[in-house]
């Protein structure tokens, strides 16, 4: 289902986020977080289970997975920063062993590039995972920026990371669309004055996305394209 009105052109820039939205990721970090687990004799998880915890950077789902969906990642606990590392390294050597991006999201990127919109990738995943993820997928050369949960102080759901992005771009937030998968991205958008499309095949927790009221919920990328024109 998806809301056109809601979105006022001209339309100038999109802002993607990356985990359950342009790349499905799932698969690699419930690898990761399996090796993680297993190591400390924690119970391993199964992949839907780790599509539900995804979302708030590696410190987030680590912490979830260790003690379950309401964790918050402990402060200064020593334990829990080598199990960060841990994860972190090991992740890093299989970052795209299984991920993909979603159906229909390069040819959308093309299209979007094509017309002549500024393309840019907002996530909580560290920079330079993403950077990487972006690279070993092929999808780097379609943005002019990434900005990861460690680029600035902030990270999504604040506003910072969004407005960042638009102030390089000097593109007004009005002019552009957050594109992403949870509540995380639609209130970072909120925040920043963005409109907010959400994509159906993300990783949601279980929320019901119309309930959010987004500016649009998409199925699939073919969406996208139209939603955005004028």
């Amino acid at each position: 289902m998806v809301h056109p009105l809601r979105i006022v052109p001209p339309v100038r820039a999109i802002l993607f986020d990356l985990d359950g939205t342009l790349v499905d990721s799932a698969p690699d970090l419930c690898q990761t977080m399996n090796h993680v687990l297993a190591a400390r004799g924690y119970p391993l998880l199964d992949l839907g289970q780790v599509r539900h915890l995804v979302g708030h950077g590696a410190r987030a789902l680590l912490a979830r997975g260790f003690w379950g969906e309401t964790a918050e990642p402990p402060v200064a606990d020593p334990w829990f920063e080598e199990a960060v590392v841990a994860f972190l390294d090991y992740y890093r050597d299989h970052l795209t062993d299984q991920s993909v991006p979603y159906p229909g999201a390069v040819a959308a990127l093309h299209t979007l590039r094509d017309r002549g919109l500024a393309l840019a990738v907002v996530t909580n995943k560290p920079e330079a995972l993403a950077q990487c993820m972006l690279e070993q997928l092929q999808l780097r050369s379609f943005f002019t920026h990434v900005v990861g949960g460690d680029t600035l102080p902030q990270r999504k759901p604040a506003a910072e990371p969004l407005l960042y992005v638009l102030d390089q771009l000097h593109i007004p937030p009005h002019q552009a669309v957050m594109v992403g998968d949870s509540e995380t991205d639609l209130l970072a958008a909120r925040a920043a004055g963005c409109p907010v499309v959400l994509m159906r095949h993300g990783y949601s927790r279980g929320m019901d996305l119309e309930q959010l009221r987004p500016d649009g919920v998409l199925d699939h990328f073919a969406q996208l394209s139209p939603l955005c024109a004028g």
